[in-house]
């Protein structure tokens, strides 16, 4: 049986960790598995990285963390988003810690903790010029108020924030980092113990070593991709995810003829096509037709005609190609390779937004090498 297969390295995945770390130094990395992984499947990259990891996982929201507990990870995980008043119950039964970013959660976590007599550790998020989630600066000394007459009832364990232009913007993020030192300098001479203090996400560790603080987040950068695509590759990371499909039909277009719905594509001349399994059902984007290439036999094929829900065409007139052979979509051959970045340059989007969804329908096989 011939199947569309997710190929996922988690050796690569471990030695991106690796290598992160070697590149930010005496630094915790705080490896980024939302979104099941990027699409690599948290509960896999959680279990080969568990031993590496000192501080924390950190996902989104409290359903990714509950999962993760139930298959055995007991490293310390962190809820960066989603967790509010009515998860708290949740925190405290999975040993799970939020980020905090408005007052309203922050008393519903010490209402609860007096009420079970207990101290829940959290991280207090602030507002540093990203404008979605986030205390201000301007909340700190409410807060540091608010923590002396609680500090037996909860536990602030870290500080952080998020960029928003560490790839692409020199001057707004070094505003962001003064803002963050400010609020650090702050805390550090108040009472409060806190531990960690982060902002700097995959952007950030690759392009400003001042924003280390004593944590980096590492989010794309694990999965073997820079937020934004750069020519050289200074931390050693190798993408860690394959798409594979198969060619299920062949048949000849006369010039003239057009191909699938519009049809958006006329032959200019006589040629052979192929007809591959992946639609935009299992993660293509609709908007990629005519633009995309794949990858037959160690040569590179390029799409025609509208992307269809189960299916797309690409030109094979120039490679011997049968029905059966492997086509790969994302992923390397020994002289051709197609990544995220190419797929995304081809979409108009970025590589997490491919990441996280190519190849995540049920008729898509997820294989760990």
């Amino acid at each position: 049986m011939y199947e569309v297969i997710k190929e996922i390295n988690l050796k690569t995945i471990v030695e991106n960790f690796k290598n992160i770390q070697n590149y930010v130094g005496n630094v915790d990395v705080i490896p980024v598995i939302k979104a099941d992984a990027y699409g690599h499947g948290a509960i896999e990259v959680a279990q080969s990285l568990r031993s590496y990891v000192k501080s924390y996982f950190a996902v989104a929201f409290t359903q990714e963390a509950i999962e993760l507990r139930k298959n055995n990870i007991k490293n310390n995980i962190l809820i960066l988003s989603r967790s509010g008043f009515d998860d708290v119950e949740d925190l405290y039964n999975y040993n799970l810690t939020p980020v905090v970013h408005d007052f309203f959660v922050l008393q519903s976590i010490i209402d609860f903790s007096k009420s079970k007599k207990c101290r829940l550790p959290i991280h207090l998020k602030f507002n540093t010029g990203m404008n979605r989630l986030g205390f201000n600066k301007s909340d700190l000394n409410h807060i540091i108020e608010l923590y002396k007459k609680n500090k037996d009832f909860i536990d602030i364990v870290g500080v952080m924030s998020h960029f928003s232009s560490s790839e692409s913007d020199v001057r707004i993020t070094s505003k962001q980092i003064d803002e963050f030192e400010d609020i650090v300098n702050t805390i550090k001479s108040s009472d409060l113990d806190v531990r960690y203090y982060h902002i700097a996400n995959s952007g950030g560790l690759l392009n400003y070593k001042n924003a280390y603080f004593n944590a980096v987040r590492a989010g794309i950068s694990l999965y073997g991709y820079y937020p934004k695509k750069i020519e050289d590759n200074p931390i050693n990371i190798k993408p860690a995810m394959s798409i594979k499909s198969f060619i299920i039909s062949k048949r000849i277009v006369n010039k003239g003829e057009g191909i699938s719905y519009g049809p958006s594509f006329i032959a200019d001349k006589d040629m052979q096509i192929a007809i591959v399994a992946f639609g935009y059902a299992d993660g293509l984007f609709r908007c990629m037709s005519n633009k995309f290439n794949a990858i037959v036999n160690d040569k590179i094929c390029k799409s025609v005609g509208t992307i269809c829900m189960d299916m797309f065409a690409i030109d094979v007139s120039d490679v011997e190609a049968r029905v059966g052979d492997e086509v790969i979509i994302m992923g390397e051959s020994k002289n051709c390779k197609i990544d995220a970045d190419d797929l995304a340059r081809f979409a108009s989007t970025i590589n997490y937004e491919i990441l996280t969804n190519i190849g995540k329908s049920l008729r898509t096989k997820k294989v760990y090498i």
